[in-house]
Parts: structure tokens; sequence; C-alpha cells
């Protein structure tokens, strides 16, 4: 492709139809892609520090305004790609809503009208395997922008809603509407991995009826897959488990640790 007009030609285009991933413009880590990338991250940064000191209720309504979208766009992103391509199908063993990122349209009402123990199960996914999830998808998207453009439907609705997450969970910590301290009861440190538990059961009744892989339970995608091979799956999918807890409960450790120190001390 030689101009960005072409570019704009392909926006609602289905990857079935779309040229070699070469051949297009703004795909990963293409210069067009970098800058794209560049101007969002900063944006991003800036909003969250700009937006920091607003009320609880304004906060409250930015939230639920931008989980209102990121969700209504990933509906529709989902029944495009059914119906867009060569045939129309869905694939219900890659398009279901239950990956890791995935978790963060379900979170978010819990983190928006939730009490403060609800509001802590979900900001603390969008603070912890939310951020980190984010982040890993908004730097790195190879799984959207390995084949499409940035600048296209599916591209640019993949860096919206990771990008939206990291902006979110910004947001709560620079704002205090969410902190990694408190934490102290063993109770306080489980509480973020609720989100997340919860969708696993979702995610591994599908995984061992339709022999699928959401939430990477099986170890089978991308870099996981030779240590899934190696091992019997009831042994990866504990390992996930395990990784799930420490990602959830990690932050929130120093915040325990010092409060059960401070309460040895007071005795």
């Amino acid at each position: 492709m030689d101009t960005l007009g072409q570019l704009f030609g392909y926006f609602f285009t289905h990857k079935d139809f779309l040229p070699p991933a070469h051949e297009l413009v703004g795909t990963l880590f293409t210069p067009l892609h970098l800058i794209v990338s560049a101007v969002l991250a900063a944006l991003i940064v800036f909003a969250a520090i700009r937006l920091r000191h607003m009320s609880e209720r304004n906060l409250r309504i930015c939230l639920l305004v931008l989980w209102v979208t990121v969700t209504l766009l990933e509906v529709a992103k989902t029944l495009w790609e059914a119906h867009a391509g060569a045939t129309v199908r869905f694939e219900i063993w890659g398009q279901l809503p239950l990956y890791p990122c995935s978790i963060f349209m379900y979170a978010m009402p819990l983190a928006i009208f939730g009490n403060a123990r609800v509001r802590r199960m979900g900001c603390g996914y969008v603070c912890t395997l939310g951020l980190l999830g984010a982040a890993v998808n908004f730097f790195y998207p190879v799984n959207v922008i390995g084949r499409y453009s940035c600048i296209s439907f599916a591209g640019m609705q993949t860096l919206l809603f990771h990008g939206t997450m990291l902006f979110c969970a910004l947001l709560m910590l620079l704002s205090g509407y969410h902190s990694y301290r408190g934490a102290r009861k063993p109770i306080d440190l489980f509480m973020p991995a609720v989100p997340a538990l919860a969708v696993s059961v979702v995610a591994n009744i599908v995984n061992f009826t339709l022999d699928t892989d959401y939430m990477f339970f099986r170890l089978r995608s991308f870099f996981f897959a030779p240590l899934g091979a190696a091992l019997p799956v009831p042994v990866s999918v504990l390992l996930v488990y395990l990784l799930y807890l420490i990602i959830h409960t990690a932050p929130y450790l120093p915040s325990y640790f010092a409060s059960r120190r401070h309460t040895k001390e007071s005795q």
C-alpha cells in the first residue's frame, strides 16, 4: 500500500480479505504503529494525571462511560469478526470473552457501583492482572495488529480497549480511588483475585468441554505452549491458578506485612 487513503479503504475489511501483513501500513512495530501507540500512551498518562483530583462522583461517571463504551465496542468487534469474514461463523474456540483482559468488562461494575469490600474486588483486578494484561496487549498487540493495521476497526478497538484499561488503573491509583495499602487480613490479599477466579470457573468449563485454552489454563498458547506440552493438564491448571494468585496478591503484600509487624509491636 502506498497511501494513507488506501489504508483507510481497508478500515472495515476483515483479515480474510486483507493483503499480507507486510504489505499493510501500521501493522505491528511499523513506524505508524509506534507513533500511534506513543501518542495514545502519552494521552493516557496525561489524562490520568490531569483528572486525578476530580470528585469521586465524577470519577465514577467517567469510569462508567468508559466501561460502557469499550464493552459495546467489544461486542461490536466480536459480531463484526463473526459476520465480515469469508464465511459467517462464530469461533467459539477463540472469540468468547473469557481471556484475562475480558474480565475488565465484568469487574468494572464492581469497581463503580460496589460498596467498599466489593469495590476492592473490582479495583483489585483492574490494578493488578488487568493492569499487567493491558500493558502487555497495548504495547505488544500481536494478536490483532500482527494482522491488521492500527488504523483499522480491529486495530483501533484493541488499542482503545487496552488503553482504557491502563487509564482506569492509573486513574484509580493516582486519585486514591484504590490503593495497594490497607491489606490487614489474609482475606484482603485474596479479594482482588475474586473476579478472575469467578471467570475462571466458566473458562475451565469451556476449556474441558470444547478443548480450548481460555485464560491460558492449559498452557497451549504463545510461549506457554512448550511448557504446556511437557506438563500434565491438571498441573498446568494448578500452575496457572498459582500464577494468577501471585499477580493479584503481590502488590498488597508490603502493606499486609507492615500491618502485621505493626500489630505485633503494639501488643
